[in-house]
């Protein structure tokens, strides 16, 4: 009988899984190979002896009425053939049930009608009608088992082989086919439940992370989001009575006020996918505080992307920083997690320029290609090393930037390298797809 794991098929690419996979494909039609052929062939020649034809000392598959030469089941090429044909089939028994089924029982009627039924040669229909029944195949289960019942124990008064039908042959054949749906029907309600099972503690799995990420957004909404009001408020107010204040000055109250704005609204989506709220009005429960300000027009649902790598150049030369960008193919190409996670790795490579190198040049390059997306952000001084030293804080390789930047592109796929350069710079490379899997798209 086969008592598959799970009542479909999953495909995954796991090796492990693909391994038990296979072997419970192959490696369980072994036993039942071993079964059907062996035991027939040692049934056919030792069940058989003198006592054909007395009843004395045979099964009642070797017992035959009428006294005479009978011929002792001669196991032919055919009837190999066709132990061995209802065996082969076996493997493909998961994806296409039905037709092993029907190719195991022609297979298994065939033996019986070439040759005096005897030993186990059922045993390939066997697993067929389980696995046909696990399946949901159940009226073809009973129409093939109906068939076998009607055919083997016959077959020997049909073709002349015996005078009379063996009463006590009929009986084993429908107690084999009871006791084979009856069993084949409890192994499946146990996989039922324990796919009921798996399907509670996933449901369970789900509700802890929405709820979890429901307080993450509570928590962002009272700590970030709020210092992030204050900031803008406080830049606005500076702006709006420091009118004799430098030039300078006011353009970097300017820029402060711009940035915390634009984290207001990119927050504010994050918020409203963390509790999955769309549509919420201001200041509703989606995580943007009460007041604070927005850019008109603005749209909460896309994140950034590649489109505004401009936007980020110039804040940063806003900032004081000497930052070029370059910009070789169709934007609009990329799109989706990879157009994100590059907008992202641009930032944060922007973002150490302006915090560990601000007296650093930076050149931005972006290259879109058919297949791949190029990313370099390359720092270097603008004066001589020398002059430099002392003037930064040092990168770390392994710095949490350099772990974000490095996560976000093996997300889709892609490669990442960050590193110093012998100027004193430094410098981020990033090979990204341009069409890559969000794994929240794919679940």
């Amino acid at each position: 009988m086969d008592t598959t794991p799970t009542l479909a098929d999953p495909a995954s690419d796991d090796t492990r899984w693909v391994g038990r996979r296979r072997f419970a494909r192959v490696g369980r039609v072994l036993p039942v190979a071993f079964l059907q052929i062996v035991g027939t062939l040692l049934a056919s020649r030792v069940l058989v002896g003198p006592g054909v034809g007395t009843g004395s000392a045979s099964p009642p598959w070797a017992r035959h009425a009428f006294t005479g030469a009978v011929d002792p089941v001669h196991l032919g090429p055919l009837a190999i053939g066709f132990l061995v044909a209802g065996v082969v089939v076996l493997p493909w028994r998961w994806r296409w049930p039905r037709s092993v089924l029907l190719l195991t029982l022609a297979t298994t009627i065939g033996y019986a009608l070439v040759v005096s039924p005897r030993g186990p040669f059922v045993a390939a229909l066997t697993m067929a009608l389980a696995n046909a029944w696990l399946r949901g195949h159940r009226w073809w289960v009973v129409a093939s088992a109906a068939l076998a019942v009607v055919v083997l124990p016959t077959a020997d008064a049909v073709l002349g082989r015996s005078s009379v039908l063996d009463l006590s042959a009929v009986l084993l054949c429908i107690a084999w086919v009871t006791v084979t749906i009856a069993v084949s029907e409890l192994v499946r309600v146990r996989l039922e439940r324990v796919a009921e099972r798996r399907r509670q503690r996933a449901e369970a799995d789900r509700r802890r992370a929405a709820d979890e990420r429901v307080r993450i957004a509570r928590e962002l909404h009272d700590s970030v989001a709020h210092s992030m009001s204050l900031i803008n408020l406080q830049a606005g107010v500076a702006l709006h009575l420091g009118a004799d204040l430098p030039d300078q000055t006011r353009d970097s109250l300017a820029n402060i006020r711009d940035s915390s704005r634009d984290a207001l609204v990119e927050l504010r989506t994050i918020l409203g996918v963390l509790r999955s709220v769309d549509g919420a009005p201001d200041g509703a429960p989606d995580g943007t505080p009460d007041g604070a300000p927005d850019r008109e027009g603005a749209e909460r649902a896309p994140t950034a992307g590649l489109d505004r790598v401009a936007d980020l150049v110039e804040r940063a030369r806003a900032a004081g920083v000497d930052v070029t960008l370059a910009v070789d193919g169709d934007r609009s190409a990329v799109h989706g997690i990879t157009d994100r996670n590059a907008f992202r790795i641009v930032q944060e490579s922007v973002t150490n320029v302006m915090k560990h190198a601000p007296g650093h040049r930076a050149d931005v390059s972006i290259s879109i290609g058919p297949d791949v997306v190029d990313l370099v952000v390359a720092d270097r001084p603008s004066q001589p090393r020398v002059a430099d030293v002392g003037s930064t804080e040092p990168l770390a390789p392994t710095g949490n930037g350099i772990i974000g930047m490095r996560e976000r592109a093996n997300a889709v796929d892609g490669t990442l390298s960050a590193g110093p350069t012998t100027d004193g710079g430094w410098r981020v490379a990033a090979r990204l797809p341009v069409v890559g899997t969000d794994p929240e798209d794919a679940r």
